[in-house]
């Protein structure tokens, strides 16, 4: 070829980038064929009146795109297939091989048990379940404790550091955990939450077809994480005080139980707390049938009524329960902060784990933290949210007392600690949720907590401590008008079926 005119582009682009889009167009229309021979670097300079070096920069992109073809001193020629050519059906067919994708094979799957507000819905009130108040937190104290981090730390913690956690930081959670819970002789493992807590447990300790006895009513990001390594969710009941362990014994003795999964301080959705003689009790029988126990003590600090029982973990003399902490509570969710103290025998494994899982710690978070902790801030937050917890839980049993005062059918337990109640709202609780959700009030169904749907789903979730007594006023007054809408609507076909 002698001649070759091209249409470039007049914009803002560089020279060589429109050069080239000029040339792709021409191959694209057929101007120039497959194979065919282009006119030299010098010739095609010329005649456009750029630099030679322009137009071989032009000519490279459409190397590498796949456009072009370029041997040793010798002349550029457009390629035999053309990236346009190469994905289009053959044959006859209709669509390409490309075009038809590949067919994805899942080797495992996660439900999303999530309970949190869509964030794209525009909720008035939120009684989301162990949401503290983001607004209460002291973020220019912390920032500080960050600035310091940052000043002093940055370059010792911003390389790989050890995959169980930033020394100081544990080293202020292990004096934190002895003198508070009672916990002791452990070995500290941080992660990024109580999810990759249970997830790492699961990751190592249960396989394929292995049984993790979980409480029923509970929590399903954990089941999630243990149906994610493979292993069979066995649900244990739970009544009015927590755990039944003559349920647990049922289900061992049905085929063996490889782990069983607690919540014994606060048992989450219902709040109650396990009883000494239950906890001993369940004890016993993880001993005698070599059973881990993993206790999820995830919101022990916030407990009103008295001193709060010490975790399983403060007398293991066994060693088979794993503790979980999280300071997603006590701070806020994105903090990412969460503990395991486990027996000896379990630490190089988890941290051998974690390493091939995330790596690294966030060590000038945990430097911060721990800079937090030595100043006194932490525990000083911890007892002003204590109390304000304890009001907000004060202030949501007495605007639902004022409700059933109308004549509502409603009942609960008043928690001794924790950031919910769990409520009977004597009516169906999906259809209360649904309704109050139309009135810019989100809350949780019992539904959630179950792993199939129960035949009488009466109960609500209900977070109180994101919110302030002015709104959770509010907010109960909106819930309680779905629950009398719904109470309602059920009473009706059973007046009909009387008269």
């Amino acid at each position: 070829m002698q001649e070759l005119i091209l249409s470039v582009p007049d914009d803002a682009r560089p020279g060589y980038l429109r050069i080239a889009e000029a040339l792709r167009s021409a191959i694209q229309a057929g101007t120039v064929k497959p194979g065919e021979r282009l006119p030299s670097t010098r010739v095609l300079a010329g005649t456009l009146g750029v630099h030679r070096h322009t137009m071989s920069a032009a000519m490279d992109e459409l190397v590498a795109e796949g456009w072009l073809e370029a041997g040793e001193r010798r002349a550029h020629r457009v390629a035999a297939v053309l990236p346009s050519e190469f994905f289009k059906p053959k044959g006859g067919a209709k669509v390409s091989r490309f075009e038809r994708g590949i067919k994805w094979r899942f080797v495992r799957n996660a439900s999303k048990s999530f309970c949190a507000p869509d964030p794209y819905v525009d909720y008035t009130h939120v009684f989301q379940s162990g949401l503290p108040d983001l607004e209460l937190f002291p973020y220019d104290e912390f920032r500080t404790c960050m600035a310091e981090s940052l000043r002093r730390s940055a370059a010792v913690h911003s390389g790989y550091g050890d995959p169980a956690g930033h020394p100081g930081f544990v080293q202020n959670f292990e004096h934190y955990l002895r003198r508070v819970r009672a916990v002791t002789g452990r070995k500290l493992i941080v992660t990024h939450g109580a999810q990759e807590s249970i997830f790492l447990v699961a990751q190592l300790l249960i396989g394929a077809g292995h049984r993790v006895a979980v409480e029923m009513p509970g929590y399903p990001a954990a089941w999630d994480a243990f149906r994610a390594a493979g292993g069979e969710v066995v649900p244990i009941k739970v009544d009015q005080d927590g755990m039944d362990p003559d349920a647990l014994e049922a289900a061992i003795a049905k085929g063996r139980i490889h782990l069983i999964y607690l919540t014994p301080h606060h048992q989450y959705p219902t709040t109650v707390t396990l009883p000494t003689a239950r906890r001993l009790r369940i004890y016993d029988l993880a001993c005698r049938h070599q059973i881990p126990i993993v206790e999820d003590d995830y919101d022990h600090e916030f407990h009103f009524r008295c001193q709060p029982i010490a975790p399983m973990a403060s007398t293991d003399p066994s060693g088979l329960v794993i503790y979980m902490s999280t300071l997603s509570k006590v701070m806020f969710p994105s903090i990412r902060i969460g503990v395991l103290a486990v027996p000896e025998a379990l630490y190089q494994p988890l941290s051998d784990l974690r390493a091939i899982i995330t790596r690294q710690n966030n060590t000038l978070l945990q430097d911060a933290v721990a800079r937090w902790m030595d100043s006194g801030g932490f525990e000083r937050h911890l007892r002003r949210m204590r109390r304000v917890y304890e009001d907000r839980r004060d202030v949501t049993v007495a605007a639902l007392d004022e409700a059933r005062q109308r004549g509502l059918e409603m009942s609960w337990n008043l928690p001794d600690g924790g950031m919910g109640l769990w409520l009977d709202c004597g009516a169906a609780a999906d259809r209360v949720t649904a309704l109050a959700a139309e009135a810019g009030v989100f809350v949780t169904a019992e539904s959630n907590y179950h792993l199939e749907p129960p035949r009488r789903s009466s109960h609500l979730r209900l977070g109180f401590a994101s919110q302030g007594p002015e709104a959770i006023r509010a907010g109960i007054a909106l819930l309680t008008q779905a629950v009398g809408k719904v109470q309602r609507e059920e009473s009706r076909p059973r007046r009909r079926a009387a008269g």
